[in-house]
């Protein structure tokens, strides 16, 4: 079937589900009996037995994990029983993000399934911060960071911020939001700065502090999912054997890779090397693998390299694990490493949705991405992948700001540029003071109507003519400068609050910003 890519949605408090909401249920269970004809083998073992011990690993895991968040959740199904699945970086997302949290807890209800958000807390940020509309004095953006990252840093990788700290930054980015007329708003994140100051009481990590805040500040909304941080995934035995497995065939893995995203970039007509993400390179013996290497907090990219009976593993130039050609011992030699060993994008969605979940949703941009993950599972597998389903949603701060439109904009522009050519279209518009300058910008846009006349006649002097267009054009807008005047003040205030229309209707602010109950209701 030949579809159109999904496209955010516009309007505020409207819900994207790709398909229906109604039909997640009956893809999980297509799903699962797809999964029940694989026919191939992880690390020596078969794919049905890899997988039990995949989805039996993560689900201990994630159970173990959600102890700690604060907030009651669903005990851990048994491994044979439906699991679903989502995941992103533990930031201070937009609704459009939150919202598969809900949709995860909804679905994981309705097919008795376990159901897991998976933290990615592996992946490098800029920074965790809170972006607001602030009137101070005139409309702008105002920022207010609770963290900041370091050069191959990531999330788990990083303390959590002083209470001293916190409070700062719950007290600044609350006077931001004091400028605006909106008193809900702020009133929403002062409940989150609770949950985060309380959280801050219980987590290791910035990853830990930003997950336990959130799941505390959703409690009103009774969602009872469990969480996973890619941390306590990679750790599991299952992913070392996936590692494994990947490293000890690594030029196949790494062509099937290099091949879909060459064939989506062709079908997409992107010319980017580097979009949606780069090829998985080689440089002289080594092979790049779809892996971070962590060490003390610190990313560096993995690479393989064959030496004899072993492969090496090498990150920052360096062996960081040997691993000889027989399956057991290389998924101990990759538990062994001196750092933890993690997924990027596309090893962590693939190893989720075929060896963990029944389910996963994603995000519209995820969604994008995902469609090389399938050709990988296809060319490298040779299986058909399980489907995936799609989920965002928009919500607009309660600002009742007027919102000015590019049409709007344009046609200013147009009068505008109507009156530096052509004032005489204008006359109709004017409110002249005196009798005087109406009955003289009437005799001017005469002339103009006579010379116009007069340059299209056989033999006209097209050059004097014209000339004397112009001049008449310049003594019309002398006439009517005022009026011009006030054309340009009101391009220029529109442009003005179309510019400010951007900062107010922007669908990315933190979630922090909405009740969860809210965007619960939303999705009932």
């Amino acid at each position: 079937m030949v579809r159109g890519r999904p496209q955010l949605p516009a309007g505020h408090g409207e819900v994207l589900t790709r398909p229906d909401f109604g039909q997640w249920a009956s893809i999980v269970e297509d799903n699962r009996r797809l999964a029940a004809q694989w026919d191939f083998t992880i690390s020596g073992m078969a794919i049905g037995a890899f997988r039990s011990a995949a989805r039996a690993q993560s689900l201990e895991r994630a159970g173990r994990f959600s102890a700690r968040l604060g907030v009651e959740v669903d005990p851990p199904g048994a491994e044979d029983a439906p699991i679903v699945s989502t995941g992103h970086q533990p930031d201070l997302y937009h609704t459009g993000v939150w919202v598969k949290d809900f949709l995860l807890d909804a679905i994981g209800r309705e097919s008795a399934a376990t159901a897991i958000d998976v933290v990615v807390d592996t992946d490098g940020f800029d920074s965790v911060q809170v972006a607001s509309p602030c009137l101070i004095p005139g409309v702008q953006r105002c920022r207010q960071y609770l963290a900041i990252g370091s050069p191959g840093g990531c999330y788990a990788g990083t303390p959590v911020p002083s209470k001293s700290d916190i409070d700062d930054f719950c007290r600044a980015a609350t006077g931001n939001l004091e400028s605006l007329p909106a008193p809900a708003v702020r009133r929403h994140f002062d409940d989150f700065c609770i949950a985060l100051r309380s959280a801050a009481d219980d987590a290791e990590n910035l990853a830990e502090l930003m997950t336990f805040a959130r799941r505390r500040y959703e409690a009103p909304a009774q969602t009872r999912y469990l969480e996973l941080p890619v941390t306590e995934l990679a750790s599991s035995d299952a992913f070392n054997r996936f590692v494994a497995h990947v490293a000890l065939d690594a030029p196949r893995f790494c062509s099937a890779y290099n091949t879909e995203l060459a064939e989506y970039r062709l079908a997409t007509n992107t010319r980017s090397s580097v979009q949606p993400f780069a090829d998985l390179a080689s440089e002289g013996d080594d092979l790049e693998l779809p892996f971070w290497f962590v060490e003390s907090g610190v990313r560096s990219p993995l690479w393989a390299r064959a030496a004899g009976d072993l492969v090496e593993l090498r990150a920052h130039g360096e062996v960081v694990g040997r691993l000889p050609r027989d399956w057991d011992g290389a998924a101990a030699a990759v538990a062994e490493s001196a750092g933890l060993v993690a997924p990027k994008a596309v090893a962590l969605t693939l190893f989720t949705r075929l060896f963990v979940s029944d389910l996963f949703i994603h995000g519209v941009g995820g969604a994008r991405y995902d469609r090389v993950t399938d050709g990988v599972i296809r060319r490298y597998f040779g299986v058909e992948p399980p489907a995936f389903v799609v989920a965002s949603m928009t919500m607009y701060l309660p600002l009742g700001a007027h919102i000015v439109t590019d049409d709007e904009v344009a046609e200013a522009s147009e009068r505008l540029n109507r009156f530096e050519h052509n004032p005489d279209q204008l006359l109709d518009q004017v409110e002249f003071e005196s009798p005087e300058e109406q009955h003289r910008a009437s005799e001017l846009a005469a002339q103009k109507a006579a010379l116009r006349r007069a340059i299209s006649a056989d033999g006209a002097d097209k050059k004097t003519i014209g000339l004397r267009i112009r001049e008449v054009n310049a003594e019309l807008g002398e006439v009517l400068a005022p009026f011009g005047k006030e054309l340009e003040a009101e391009h220029a205030r529109l442009v003005e609050q179309r510019e400010a229309t951007e900062i107010f209707v922007d669908r990315t602010y933190p979630y922090a910003f909405w009740s969860p109950l809210e965007i619960a209701d939303k999705v009932r």
